[in-house]
């Protein structure tokens, strides 16, 4: 765990001794070992925390995040961030037994990670740990996964990305967000402060990827520039430690991307 908040010039510019990056990295290496490279790193689990391996096991992520079909919760998330719907039904679609089920299973998932690699998220300094990965891991500047990138097949799909510790595709910000609203009315209540953070990273990290690499529109106030990391990871500190502004800015966010405003 880092012994001081990070500064803008520490998350903007790797350094060549990158010790802080590497912590960063493994971190984002588990959570898509368990997920995405389940295959490579945990074949024993059949692809039961992604999408499934296409036999007998479906994958918990099928119950409430788009692929093949668009899941009731999805929808209902969706309409909800863009108030075209009615938080009701979203509170509904995640009360679904199966669903909340998946859920609360992933859920689980993410707080032993979580505890492993950054520890009590109701600590100042890890959250300010969490949200310095997040913002590198936002911006794709975490050293690049090597180990990963030479075990995946030149005719694999994932090639493209598994040399680096990054998030290309935009709507999964809103997929973790969904995900992680849905946890905090359906699983373990002591995980709300991880929660509260893990939101406040969709937040901040949202407006990093969109600005920093230019994946979707964002406020207009955010551009590449150290001035903007510095109002973000302050704003990122706030939000994590209140889970409904947190919240409340990630549909705001849902809304630029696909209206170009929030209201």
């Amino acid at each position: 765990m880092a012994d001081s908040p990070a500064t803008p010039a520490d998350i903007t510019v790797a350094p060549p001794a990158d010790a802080d990056g590497a912590r960063y990295a493994a971190w984002f290496h588990e959570l898509d070992a368990w997920t995405e490279y389940w295959d490579i790193y945990h074949p024993e689990s059949a692809g039961r925390f992604y999408f499934g391996d296409g036999a007998s096991e479906t994958g918990l992520l099928s119950r409430f995040l788009p692929r093949d079909s668009r899941p009731p919760v999805f929808t209902a998330w969706t309409k909800m961030a863009l108030r075209t719907g009615p938080a009701s039904a979203f509170v509904d679609a995640a009360r679904d037994p199966d669903v909340a089920a998946a859920i609360s299973e992933v859920d689980d998932l993410m707080t032993r990670l979580f505890a492993k690699h950054f520890g009590d998220a109701r600590e100042p300094a890890v959250r300010d740990d969490y949200l310095a990965a997040t913002f590198r891991f936002a911006a794709d500047t975490l050293p690049a996964a090597t180990e990963r990138y030479a075990r995946i097949a030149d005719d694999d799909m994932r090639k493209s990305t598994a040399g680096r510790h990054t998030l290309d595709g935009d709507i999964m910000w809103f997929a973790w967000a969904l995900h992680t609203e849905a946890a905090d009315l359906v699983a373990d209540p002591a995980a709300h402060a991880r929660r509260t953070l893990f939101q406040a990273g969709v937040a901040m990290g949202c407006a990093v990827n969109f600005a920093w690499r230019g994946h979707r529109r964002t406020r207009p106030e955010y551009t590449r520039d150290a001035a903007t990391a510095a109002l973000l990871l302050e704003r990122g500190r706030a939000w994590a430690q209140d889970y409904g502004s947190a919240v409340a800015e990630i549909h705001a966010l849902f809304r630029i991307r696909e209206w170009g405003n929030p209201d």
